[in-house]
């Protein structure tokens, strides 16, 4: 009797801890019939985000979303089984099924890495992916506890596929394997502790930026589309990227548009230039094919490098190798190899980071507008950056003492170093890098379109910008408010990207206004060349081109000469000798060789 209690009360006993354990069980049941019924239909609209779900790009099993036999298995139910194992596993953490890779791979490298740390080979926390993603190992293949192979339904390797497959080759792709703190040195505009984002052991790995196991961030504007696992959102404003990167002035640069302004310019993975992970073939195409080709809102500047004024594009220049580090003073213009290589890339004259919105028409020469704002012009050894105050000084990256060109015109005094040729202890320059000395009555109060006769800017300041001359014919400070182009020495229809027309190339040419448009947008031709005047009579009787007589640019001292380079006189030697000539303008005397009589009073 006492048995039978005893055994009835062992009985009790049970029966109330099991129905203490009953929810438990109840969940692990309902779990286990979960991963045994097929996921219910997922709507195109509605992308699922969890691994579990059949439209996850993860989930191999035959629920997935992928290819039969290919990223999809045929006849395999289990979802977690392609990557985890629950027991056996030959990686105890994280109970990995898989082989890690033992090849050699090719890791990210850039001028601009400021790791001190440099990536090298990826780490296991990175090569779990990579033995998918790198296209050396069977989607299918299983490696086991004791050497154990299984390959799920001859599934075959990502190698070739489009998206997915890396290759060994990751030099083109977001470093991986390096500590994070490494990077944060002086310019490196990162974050020091950066949320949202998880490093490992305090490196940057491929689950910093990935969640292997959600996809929850699917395109705004593909949103059937898988968001590649990102652990945080980059339709907003790009707030994956902006974790880690702060860079200077991007919260208000004009590229900061709506959705991922980076992933504008910028691929994370399979990168057409591999440094600075940047879109298209060359720096020129990332900005020209990718925004201003003319097909958006933006401004089009691949169709005005087409034209014949095109900025040094008859040079070969265009294509060059930017790199951001460099030195535009060490530059070589003659230079074969790509290293110091002349050239002049989109990047070389605007930041893309921190050029900001352009008021137009500009108004206040030679400050630099907000389209070029925050240029580089020199960068020291100590890592210290000169950013240019003065758009003159943008110009002066080529056209100074390493300049890419020789004159365009041959003259007395000639010298291809703008910076000498307006420098402002000249007898006489255009007043770029100052006000200059003397003025001219017949300068007008405000910068004309000759054609339209409609005033661009007021001169009052005394100053002009170098874009004043060099600029598209057809841009705001060539055609105010009806301009049909962009701003800027892009591309234009007449020689030497000149606003207007200017014809210097040759010796007489009888006198039209329209010969001379760019000079009359700041000088009053019914002043110039009123009744009487040295200038009616060169330029209308004689029929002499300005440029004979004039430089538009600036006369530096030379004392081989004796011309004195007062009102911009240098002589163009291909119509006056340059032996002889000699203009005194004390005396007001001029001994040149297209004159009858020598010397010539005036």
């Amino acid at each position: 009797m006492t048995g039978h209690r005893l055994k009835n009360k062992r009985l009790s006993e049970n029966n109330r801890r099991s129905d203490r354990n009953r929810p438990a069980r109840l969940l692990l049941l309902l779990a286990a019939i979960a991963l045994l019924v097929p996921a219910a239909p997922v709507h195109p609209l509605s992308p699922s985000t969890r691994v579990t779900d059949g439209y996850n790009r993860h989930n191999l099993s035959i629920e997935g979303p992928g290819e039969a036999g290919v990223t999809r298995a045929t006849t395999e139910s289990q979802v977690c089984i392609f990557c985890h194992a629950p027991h056996h596993t030959a990686i105890v953490q994280p109970l990995w099924s898989r082989d890690l890779p033992d090849e050699t791979y090719t890791p990210y490298a850039s001028s601009t890495l400021r790791a001190t740390t440099l990536p090298d080979q990826p780490n296991d926390a990175s090569l779990r992916c990579l033995s998918c993603h790198d296209g050396t190992i069977a989607l299918g293949m299983l490696s086991l506890e004791g050497g154990a192979v299984r390959n799920i339904d001859d599934l075959p390797s990502l190698a070739g596929r489009e998206g997915s497959h890396l290759s060994t080759d990751l030099s083109n792709d977001h470093p991986i394997s390096f500590p994070y703190a490494s990077s944060l040195s002086f310019g490196s505009e990162l974050i020091s502790s950066p949320s949202g984002v998880e490093l490992v052991l305090g490196e940057v790995e491929c689950t910093t930026c990935h969640d292997p196991h959600q996809d929850l961030y699917p395109p705004e504007d593909e949103p059937t589309e898988s968001g590649k696992f990102l652990v945080l959102d980059n339709n907003q404003n790009s707030g994956l990227c902006i974790a880690c990167h702060d860079v200077t002035g991007w919260p208000s640069s004009a590229h900061l548009l709506p959705g991922d302004p980076c992933g504008n310019c910028h691929m994370p993975h399979d990168a057409d230039q591999p440094e600075r992970l940047l879109q298209g073939s060359t720096s020129q195409e990332s900005c020209l094919l990718n925004c201003h080709d003319g097909s958006g809102s933006e401004a089009d500047i691949a169709s005005m490098i087409t034209y014949g004024g095109v900025h040094l594009a008859v040079l070969g220049l265009v294509d060059g190798k930017h790199d951001q580090n460099e030195n535009p003073m060490d530059f070589d213009p003659l230079a074969s190899e790509e290293e110091n290589r002349a050239h002049v890339e989109c990047a070389d004259c605007h930041n893309p980071h921190q050029m900001q919105d352009e008021s137009e028409p500009l108004a206040a020469p030679p400050l630099t507008n907000g389209r070029i704002d925050q240029v580089v012009i020199e960068r020291l050894g100590t890592g210290t950056v000169t950013t240019a105050s003065y758009e003159y000084e943008i110009c002066f990256k080529c056209h100074s003492e390493n300049s890419f060109t020789p004159v365009a015109v041959p003259r007395q005094i000639s010298e291809p170093d703008l910076s000498l040729r307006f420098d402002s202890d000249n007898d006489s320059f255009h007043p770029v890098t100052a006000v200059s000395a003397t003025s001219s009555s017949s300068l007008r109060p405000d910068m004309m379109d000759v054609t339209l006769l409609q005033a661009i800017r007021s001169l009052a300041s005394g100053r002009v910008y170098c874009t004043d001359c060099h600029n598209s014919d057809s841009g705001p400070t060539a055609k105010g408010f009806v301009a049909t182009e962009p701003n800027g020495p892009h591309g234009t229809n007449y020689p030497h990207n000149l606003i207007a027309n200017y014809e210097q190339d040759s010796p007489t040419l009888s006198f039209q206004v329209d010969h001379y448009t760019l000079c009359f947008r700041c000088h009053d031709p019914a002043i110039l060349l009123s009744g009487g005047t040295f200038h009616t009579e060169h330029v209308m009787t004689l029929e002499t081109p300005c440029s004979v007589c004039h430089d538009p640019h600036g006369v530096p001292p030379n004392p081989l000469v004796t011309n004195e380079a007062v009102s911009l006189i240098n002589f163009d030697t291909r119509f006056v000798d340059k032996e002889t000539a000699v203009h005194d303008a004390s005396a007001r005397s001029c001994d040149v060789s297209c004159h009858g009589t020598n010397p010539k009073l005036y």
